[in-house]
């Protein structure tokens, strides 16, 4: 084919992808949320809101700049250089490719996957075909193609790993409370208390106190001197921004009181 055909090739598959891109049909979201009760929900993303931000985002945005440097080429207004299309269309094929990668985030409570839908395969076809028409259009040899090819590679890894990032850090972990001193006040027969969590361990000065793990938003305390043998596992729950309130799992520490210390009332996040 001729170098006008290439490009028009060039510039139909990328604005192509640019179009695509506002339909959401290229990630697929699966949340499954256990704990109490189960919900399952299945979330369809494009490149422009949500878990297709930024990855897909810019696939979309450089299939265009290839796009129209194609289109400015062919009008003969600008010749935008074969390197920017060679290197723009590998970006493309690399967070395309990036995007189609599987990814799943874990917490206690919480399951989320992401995965391609029925648009990822057709976007990527069409950036292959942005790829092969670049290449054609510059008439270019094996290395530049090898070149293109390594590029496409580490875009696809740093993309790969920059949404799983991402996911992890938009999912959290799903704990409520922070290391430092809580206090509750007095309700009915409990007293006012001070709460102090670490990372690995809890005291009420007085009452309770003993070693901590944790797990999203489930807490469990465990060797206090006070029920040895008795472990307590709890959720500890967000109310407000940095106050937290426990709601009993089971615990059988002296038929039942130090539940009914932790349940009563709000631990209030001490400045």
């Amino acid at each position: 084919m001729t170098e006008r055909r290439w490009l028009i090739v060039l510039a139909v598959a990328g604005l192509a992808v640019f179009g695509l891109s506002f339909l959401d049909g290229w990630i697929l979201q699966v949340r499954e949320v256990r704990g109490e009760g189960y919900r399952w929900a299945e979330t369809l993303y494009g490149a422009w809101r949500g878990i297709g931000m930024p990855v897909l985002t810019l696939a979309a945005s450089l299939a265009l700049l290839v796009g129209v440097g194609a289109l400015l080429r062919l009008s003969g207004r600008w010749r935008t250089p074969d390197l920017a299309l060679l290197a723009g269309s590998a970006g493309v094929v690399g967070l395309i490719l990036a995007s189609a990668w599987p990814v799943t985030h874990r917490t206690h409570t919480t399951t989320v996957d992401l995965s391609a839908w029925w648009l990822l395969p057709v976007g990527a076809l069409l950036a292959l075909v942005m790829l092969a028409a670049s290449f054609g259009a510059a008439g270019a040899g094996r290395r530049p193609l090898l070149s293109a090819g390594v590029l496409a590679v580490g875009v696809l890894a740093i993309g790969a790993v920059g949404r799983w990032q991402l996911l992890a850090a938009s999912e959290g972990t799903g704990r409520h409370w922070t290391e430092g001193q809580y206090t509750r006040d007095a309700s009915g027969d409990q007293p006012a208390e001070t709460l102090v969590l670490t990372e690995s361990t809890y005291e009420v000065a007085g009452r309770w106190g003993g070693e901590l793990e944790w797990s999203g938003w489930t807490v469990i305390f465990d060797h206090d001197p006070a029920c040895p043998g008795s472990r307590g596992t709890y959720h500890a729950r967000d109310v407000g921004e940095t106050d937290i309130r426990f709601v009993k799992v089971v615990d059988t520490c002296l038929d039942g009181e130090r539940a009914a210390d932790f349940e009563t009332g709000i631990w209030r996040r001490d400045p």
